[in-house]
Parts: structure tokens; C-alpha cells; sequence
């Protein structure tokens, strides 16, 4: 790290004010207008009072800056984890849901997450989280089984006088 004031020393200013006009990206407009006021002898300590960011952050944009020389300030692309479905397992898979379970040879009468992270282990030795079947379960267009609090054909009336009386019976 360089000593306060001499972290821009190789930037051009103009060069930041050109890119601060046309920038979209709300992290690289914090990091240019940092860069600006560093440039115009505002301290990273000011920074933070004047616009409420971290004065922390402010020494690390100013970093980011000197060392890409003002260009690509935003966020670089984080590439996410490779699916671990090959296209034709997925094809499988969906293939294999579309069925019911029975078909496939489960004694369950509907998919569950459970169900289709069990299967996906046994037939394509591939392991996920639970919460993440809930994920997988929507790409294939499949639905999951929940409980109803209530019967959908329940008569409210009926269930107020069921619960009374089961009050009134002591066993809650």
C-alpha cells in the first residue's frame, strides 16, 4: 500500500470523470466518486463522513481502482458451481418425473424433495442438499407435496364448534 495521497498517482482524473457519466454499475459509481474526491485531496476518513461508506472500503476501492488503472470498477463475474447433471442425466431425470414414482420403482404416490434427492443419489451417484431439490424440483416443472393446515372442503363453522368442544373436554 501507498502512503495517503499517492494511491491514484498513475490514474487519470479526466479518464474517472468520463467513466463516472456513462457508469451504471452502483459499485463502480462508489468506487469512481471515492476516487474523484481522493484525487481532490478528500481523505478516505472524510470519505466516510461526507458519504456515509465505510472508511474501509474506501481504501480498498481506491486499491481496485489504482490497480485496474479506472477501467472495469464494477464487480468482476463470479462464475457460479458447475451443475453436476450432465445435459443427458438432466434429460433423465426429467424424463423419470414426469412418470410417477411407482413407474420408477419407489412405493411413494408422489415426488418429494426427499424422494427425488434419494433418487438423483441412487441413479446418477450425484449428492445436493435437501433445499436444494426444492430448486431442481421447479426447473423439471414439478410440484411438491405440502400438508393443508385445513381441509380445503372444511366448514369453518363446524371446526370452531369441534375445537370448543374439545376445549371444554380438558384435552388440549
Amino acid at each position: 500500500m501507498t502512503k495517503w495521497g499517492r494511491k491514484l498517482a498513475a490514474v487519470d482524473e479526466e479518464q474517472l470523470r468520463q467513466q463516472l457519466r456513462t457508469e451504471t454499475d452502483p459499485k463502480a459509481i462508489k468506487r469512481l466518486t471515492s476516487a474523484l474526491l481522493y484525487e481532490n485531496g478528500v481523505s478516505p476518513a472524510e470519505i466516510e463522513r461526507l458519504l456515509g461508506f465505510p472508511e474501509q472500503p474506501v481504501y480498498d476501492w481506491l486499491d481496485t481502482v489504482a490497480e485496474r488503472g479506472g477501467l472495469a470498477l464494477g464487480d468482476r463475474p463470479h462464475p457460479g458451481s458447475s451443475t453436476r447433471l450432465t445435459d443427458e442425466q438432466w434429460t433423465e431425470l426429467t424424463a423419470t418425473h414426469r412418470a410417477s414414482p411407482s413407474e420408477a420403482g419407489y412405493d411413494e404416490p408422489a415426488w418429494t424433495p426427499q424422494l427425488v434427492r434419494d433418487h438423483i443419489a441412487d441413479a446418477f451417484d450425484v449428492e445436493y442438499s435437501l433445499a436444494h431439490m426444492y430448486r431442481v424440483m421447479k426447473r423439471a416443472g414439478l410440484s411438491y407435496q405440502t400438508a393443508r393446515p385445513h381441509h380445503y372442503k372444511a366448514d369453518p363453522a363446524q371446526q370452531r364448534e369441534w375445537r370448543a368442544a374439545f376445549k371444554k373436554s380438558g384435552r388440549r
